[in-house]
């Protein structure tokens, strides 16, 4: 049965009200939409240390375990990006517009460089979410930058003065995996991480599309997650999310909207955290300390 979450103010608190949600009804729930209407508001720090205090790196009860910053850079390096301070416009003159091009061109060919190193690392065979982002399907240097190509479109509607949701226009679709030649004719590669020939029943990618909608000037975004891990990846998740979402915004000029995550199965892992009780001590930690 599907769940509609509360929609919450800031990341840390669209986090606990899923885990909290799905929890309540077994641990696992089909069809889960969270909304966080300010991505970018700060995080409250009693939820943040929570779930930072839980993931300590290593490998526990069979499981891989990260930082929430750890995941989150697999979406967004945003440690990578030098941000200008600047906002595009179509009237901001040449050499700010070189800058903050620069920033972003600084950034792909950073993390181009690593996509091989990046790959030997644990969990990380099959690339990156970011590498399939800007470097299409992910596995070296040299691919589709599907991020340059939305923000090159994006840009294109603001300066048309474009500022309100088209569906065939704004939409991120599925072309990353078309031929070259249908690239050049479509010009319009979406932000794609999941190939149509991709057939593994499980596994990278969770994540499996990434749609941006415009509405009154507001970019905003929606992420689908095949299998959304509650505790040791969905805090990054959303975070890592939020931060493509601003540099997106910045970069096209558009005010960042709200961020959505449907979750087709949300799970609590309740054996990575000790059963139910543990899954409920999580819970109450974070929502004790942030109520203090």
């Amino acid at each position: 049965m599907s769940d509609f979450v509360e929609p919450a103010d800031n990341i840390g608190e669209a986090w606990l009200r899923t885990l909290e949600l799905v929890h309540a009804e077994g641990g696992r729930r089909t069809n889960v939409l969270t909304t966080v209407a300010e991505p970018l508001a700060p995080e409250p720090r009693a939820i943040r240390a929570a779930i930072d205090r839980t993931l300590t790196p290593g490998k526990r009860r069979g499981t891989s375990v990260q930082r929430a910053e750890t995941v989150a850079n697999t979406i967004f390096p945003h440690d990578l990006y030098r941000d200008t301070g600047l906002m595009w416009s179509p009237d901001l003159d040449a050499g700010q517009t070189a800058v903050l091009d620069a920033a972003a061109s600084d950034l792909y060919e950073a993390y181009s460089g690593m996509l091989g190193l990046l790959r030997t690392a644990h969990g990380n065979p099959r690339g990156t979410y970011f590498g399939r982002m800007i470097s299409w399907p992910g596995k070296e240097a040299g691919g589709v930058n599907q991020l340059a190509a939305r923000v090159k479109y994006l840009r294109s509607q603001r300066r048309q003065g474009n500022r309100s949701y088209n569906l065939s226009d704004i939409a991120i679709g599925g072309e990353a995996e078309a031929s070259a030649i249908e690239r050049l004719e479509l010009d319009d590669v979406g932000v794609q991480v999941y190939a149509v020939n991709d057939t593994r029943q499980r596994g990278f990618p969770c994540l499996v599309h990434i749609d941006l909608t415009l509405l009154d000037g507001r970019l905003s975004m929606v992420a689908v997650y095949r299998h959304q891990y509650l505790i040791t990846k969905a805090y990054g998740n959303m975070l890592g999310l939020a931060r493509l979402l601003a540099f997106l915004a910045q970069q096209t000029g558009f005010e960042v909207g709200e961020l959505a995550v449907l979750a087709t199965l949300a799970d609590t892992e309740e054996t990575f955290a000790g059963g139910k009780r543990g899954v409920a001590a999580l819970i109450a930690s974070a929502r004790s300390e942030s109520a203090a």
